[in-house]
Formats: C-alpha cells, structure tokens, sequence
C-alpha cells in the first residue's frame, strides 16, 4: 500500500510540474511572439520614416533651390532698380543743363535781338525794306504766332548775314530822299558797306554823299562829286571800264546807342 502512494505522490507532482513547465513555456513563447511583432513594427516605422525622410530632404533640397533663383531675381531687380535710378538721375541731369542752355540762349537772343533792332536805325533804307519781314517775324503780338526757339534763331542770323553782305560790298540803289532844299528827289546813290554813300541824279547835275548816324542816314550836298558818282553808277551797271574812284571819304561822326 505504500508503495503505490508513493508512485501516486510522485506521478501528481511530475504532472504538476510538468504543468508548470508547459505554463512557463507558453507565456514565453507568447512573449517572443510579442517582441517579434514589436520588431517588425519597428522595422515598419523605420522604414517608413527613412522614406519620409528622402521626401523632407528632396523638398529641401527644392525650397533651397527656389530660394537661391528668389535671391538672384531679387538682386538682378535691385541692379535694374539701381540703373534705372542712375538713368533717370542723369536724365534729369541733361534736362536740367538742357534748361540751363535754353535759358542761356533764350536771354543771348534776346540781347541780340535788341541790337539788332538797334542797327535797323543806322541802316540805309533800301534794307531796311527788304529786312523788315524777316523783323516783323520776331515781333510778338496777339496776332501774329509765336515763333519757336529754332526758328527765332533762324530769323535773327539771317538778318545778320543779310547786314553783313551789304556791308562788306558795294551796292548800287535807287532811293528818294530830301536834301537841303526839302525838295524829295530820286537818286542813284553808291553805298560802300554801312560806312558811307555817294549819291547823284540822272541828269547829273545833283550829287553828294551820306553818312549813317543814329537816327538814319544824314545827306549832304556836294555837286562838285557828280562827274566822279555817274562814273561809279556806270561802273555797276557795266556801262564803264572798272577803275580807281576820286572820292572824298569823309569823317564819320560818332554813333551814340
């Protein structure tokens, strides 16, 4: 009877722990099951995270970029910007010295056009007649147009180079004045430059010579001269042999302005 209590004792306590054991070996297996899926699911994320990571760098990589084309736009706006400054400063710099010599011209005009007007008292008069319309132009008033810087310019120099011709040569006109005798007669009269003129009738029996002043020509008598001017009239109008003219050049008076 001992005996087999005994094995009985011995085959409950066998089991039990071979219950034990089995319980043991399942929970860890369950626990390495456990960790095995931790480990993939780690592995999972990793992996994914790495993928996420290649995307971030990439679009860093092409904000960089675009940042890098945004500063280089931005610098070649601001030298564009900067030029543009530059011309406009210099532009506004030749409009000003244009101002400057506009004015400038504008006031030297505006002298000679008063000496000018001042000249036409000591001209003889057949000039002045033909100068008068070209005068006329540079005349302002309510009725007449405004003449252009240009053209204002134009006018006045040829008025000074019609002046000038006439008075570096010698030109032959037909003029009526009065003498002495406040009788008005029609001359031929011989102008040498502004200087001086000879005057003499076609009958040749009246002569003398003119002298400029400030308030027209001055003409005084001297019949003694007719022979000698009918001689310079025939040499301008090719009737006579060209030679040495006998004249007396008489002193000019001064010419107060």
């Amino acid at each position: 009877m001992l005996n087999y209590r005994t094995i009985r004792l011995f085959l409950f306590g066998l089991f039990f722990s071979y219950s034990q054991l089995f319980s043991e070996i399942k929970e860890t297996q369950q626990i390495i099951e456990e960790w095995i899926d931790t480990e993939n699911l780690i592995s999972e994320e990793s992996t994914q995270w790495k993928s996420e990571k290649a995307t971030l760098l990439d679009l860093q990589d092409a904000l960089t970029q675009e940042l890098l084309e945004l500063q280089e736009k931005l610098k070649l706006y601001e030298d564009e910007a900067s030029g543009a400054a530059q011309q406009r400063s210099e532009l506004m710099e030749r409009k000003e010295k244009a101002e400057n010599t506009t004015r400038s011209l504008i006031r030297g005009l505006q002298n000679i056009e008063q000496q000018v007007a001042e000249i036409f008292s000591y001209l003889p008069t057949p000039i002045v007649e033909r100068l008068s319309p070209f005068r006329e132009k540079l005349e302002e008033g309510p009725r007449k147009g405004r003449l252009t810087l240009r053209q204002r310019v134009e006018t006045i120099v040829s008025l000074l180079q019609s002046i000038h011709l006439f008075h570096r040569t010698v030109t032959l006109e037909r003029q009526e004045f009065t003498l002495d005798d406040e009788k008005s007669r029609e001359f031929m009269v011989l102008y040498f430059g502004l200087g001086a003129a000879y005057f003499v009738n076609e009958s040749g029996t009246v002569s003398g010579y003119g002298l400029p002043s400030n308030t027209g020509w001055i003409w005084t008598r001297k019949d003694d001269l007719a022979q000698e001017v009918s001689t310079g009239v025939q040499m301008m109008n090719n009737r006579a042999m060209p030679r040495f003219l006998e004249l007396p050049l008489p002193a000019p008076k001064q010419l107060t302005r």
